[in-house]
């Protein structure tokens, strides 16, 4: 049983290469953001038009918190943010291309994961795959 134990996990520490490999070549863009900040662009990218108090409360910060944040998006071109055409005391915040890059990079990668899977299985294999990965999670 231990030389299964080690096989399985051989086999798992590729697949996470495998997913850190394609990870690596699409966020390239992404070299100095935090997790945390990766979050808050997926918050933005979820809600499309978000001003800094809607991103303020979902995110549990403070508006100057969240000011902060935003300044530095805009400096990396990550955001941009427009006033509104009814209150022009509020700012709606948007994603760049490269902000939405980052905000999907993770869910693009694991796309493209499940595509390599899919590409280098029979229908059968792949049956099978699903029916074992359902029984373990």
């Amino acid at each position: 049983m231990t030389c299964k134990k080690n096989e399985l996990y051989q086999a798992y520490h590729k697949l996470l290469q495998m997913e850190s490999d394609i990870h690596e070549k699409q966020a390239c863009q992404a070299q100095d953001i935090t997790i945390k900040q990766v979050y808050y662009l997926r918050i933005i990218d979820k809600n499309y038009r978000v001003t800094f108090s809607q991103l303020a409360q979902e995110t549990c910060n403070s508006k100057p918190t969240i000011t902060e944040v935003i300044s530095k998006f805009i400096s990396m071109g990550c955001v941009y943010r427009e006033r509104s055409p009814e209150d022009g005391r509020v700012f709606f915040i948007y994603l760049t291309p490269k902000g939405k890059t980052i905000a999907r990079a993770e869910e693009s990668t694991q796309i493209r994961c499940v595509e390599r899977i899919t590409e280098s299985l029979t229908d059968e294999e792949l049956d099978q795959l699903i029916t074992l990965l359902n029984k373990i999670l």
